[in-house]
């Protein structure tokens, strides 16, 4: 059943002729159909802030000497930074992913003289490059490349 909104919520900077109704909120707002995924995609702001105070926290560590960076880098062991981390990587796949839908739809019908490729081949182009620097970057953190 739709909820009430604030009366005011989207009132008019000017008294219209005719009377609006009042708005209400969707049934299904916040975790059913279509605004599930809304939600989950503005949560993982939440993720990327967390992870950006982890960074802080790891550059602050590395300014106090080689001691605090290897215990701050130890402390990464433990399991709810793993599960944190983990929640992390889902949550920026889940956003990868929405860009990549979204990505075809937002190109030009044209670039210049031509036209672009089908969506189907800009998606596996976008897919191939993010695999192919993920590998990239999962070999020089393994000391693979440049050890």
């Amino acid at each position: 059943m739709p909820q009430h909104a604030h009366p005011e919520a989207m009132a008019p900077s000017k008294p219209g002729s005719t009377r609006t109704a009042p708005p209400l909120r969707p049934p299904q707002l916040p975790f059913a159909g279509r605004y599930r995924a809304y939600t989950l995609f503005g949560w993982t702001g939440l993720l990327y802030l967390l992870l950006g105070f982890l960074a802080l926290r790891v550059v602050w560590a590395l300014g106090d000497g080689k001691q605090a960076f290897d215990a701050v880098i130890a402390s990464f062991e433990h399991p709810l930074y793993i599960a944190f981390h983990v929640l992390a990587l889902v949550g920026v796949v889940f956003v990868g992913v929405r860009f990549f839908r979204l990505f075809p739809k937002a190109q030009p019908p044209r670039i210049g003289p031509v036209k672009p490729p089908p969506p189907a081949v800009i998606l596996t182009a976008l897919y191939a490059v993010w695999i192919g620097v993920t590998v990239v970057f999962a070999a020089i953190l393994a000391g693979g490349i440049f050890a």
